[in-house]
């Protein structure tokens, strides 16, 4: 595997589902700046009193915090990951703080990637205690950059993944 492109695809996925924030907004639980970053670099939280950022500080900002969790779930996991496996996890753990035990243990006993893929639909989709239709589209993105993870899984059981999950998305609404 390959670190730097999985911090990459990780950053560039975590960009396009996060909106750019120059200035500090309230997010559902403290001040956020940039893409969805509630504390800066030395681990001094992000306040309403804080200087707007440009989108390359954003970027930083967003770089750093994606290699912090990469490296937290390389600390966790006991097999290997492909690159876009690794991203996926980061996405999930950048936007929900954390990686699931349930996760863990499902990656960690071997488990076929499209049965990981279908735990992240069962991942961090709530917010203030209710479904979250967003989060759990989001879920579903990485669910599917998981499965992107090289030709270890058939065309038709992607296929067939998708339109579980496409079936799931609809069946929530």
């Amino acid at each position: 595997m390959d670190y730097s492109t999985a911090i990459n695809t990780a950053a560039d996925f975590i960009a396009g589902r996060e909106s750019f924030s120059p200035v500090p907004y309230y997010d559902v639980n403290g001040y956020a700046i940039g893409y969805g970053n509630h504390y800066w670099e030395d681990g001094s939280p992000v306040t309403s009193d804080d200087d707007p950022i440009t989108q390359d500080r954003a970027q930083q900002l967003l770089n750093f915090y994606a290699d912090q969790n990469a490296k937290a779930i390389l600390s966790q996991v006991t097999v290997p990951l492909t690159e876009n496996q690794l991203a996926a996890l980061t996405s999930l753990r950048y936007n929900c703080g954390t990686i699931t035990t349930t996760m863990l243990n499902l990656i960690n006993s071997g488990a076929e990637p499209a049965k990981v893929a279908m735990q992240f639909q069962n991942t961090c989709v709530n917010s203030g205690g209710a479904f979250n239709q967003s989060l759990y589209e989001r879920r579903a993105m990485e669910a599917n950059l998981y499965l992107a993870a090289g030709s270890a899984l058939p065309g038709a059981v992607v296929a067939l993944f998708l339109l579980i999950g496409a079936w799931l998305l609809f069946a929530h609404k």
